[in-house]
């Protein structure tokens, strides 16, 4: 008699283990929900930032091109400005000393030509200033792509593992519940075999 009591009362607390681990399972809700859920918020808030800086990276380096062709722009003008000064001190050197005007009009142009010079390498070395400015600008929009990049892929990391910790709960959990029937039905045939 107390060998059928033992049964019932083991019998009774499985079915209870069995109802509790159904509302569970039946749920859909498992401890890693909320872990998961703010790990794909950060995915997308990771997501977006990148995109934003991509963005910033494609104005920059466009930005770096323009200001590199005005560069290129003003170092020619130095160039053609140094040939011409050339030209007028060869014109200079040809002069006869009686040729007062001509030569004064020849050093004229040289002194003018010389502040071009000076204007066009004070351009250069403006222009130059602002190209090393939006490369530092640009290594830096990269750089911070690079450190997105890198907590995204962590991020990403922890989605598949916390997914993977998910799959393996619910085998656990599917294990649980046959464990309970399983044991439920033998309980019930010695019970019936008792009988």
């Amino acid at each position: 008699m107390k060998y059928k009591k033992t049964i019932i009362v083991m019998a009774a607390a499985v079915t209870i283990s069995f109802g509790a681990a159904t509302a569970v399972a039946d749920s859909g809700v498992w401890d890693g929900t909320p872990n998961l859920a703010n790990t794909r918020n950060i995915i997308d808030q990771l997501g977006n930032k990148l995109t934003d800086q991509s963005t910033k990276v494609s104005n920059l380096t466009q930005q770096s091109a323009n200001l590199q062709s005005q560069l290129t722009t003003a170092q020619n003008n130095v160039a053609t400005l140094t040939s011409q000064m050339n030209d007028l001190k060869n014109q200079l050197g040809a002069a006869t000393s009686t040729n007062v005007d001509l030569r004064s009009q020849i050093q004229a142009k040289i002194a003018e030509t010389q502040q071009a010079i000076v204007d066009g390498n004070n351009k250069v070395a403006t222009v130059q200033q602002q190209v090393d400015a939006k490369q530092k600008e640009l290594d830096a929009a990269n750089a911070t792509i690079s450190d997105l990049q890198n907590k995204l892929n962590t991020a990403q990391q922890k989605l598949n593992d916390s997914s993977n910790q998910s799959s393996q709960t619910k085998q656990q959990n599917d294990n649980a519940l046959q464990d309970a029937k399983d044991t439920e039905s033998h309980a019930q045939s010695v019970l019936n075999a008792h009988q």
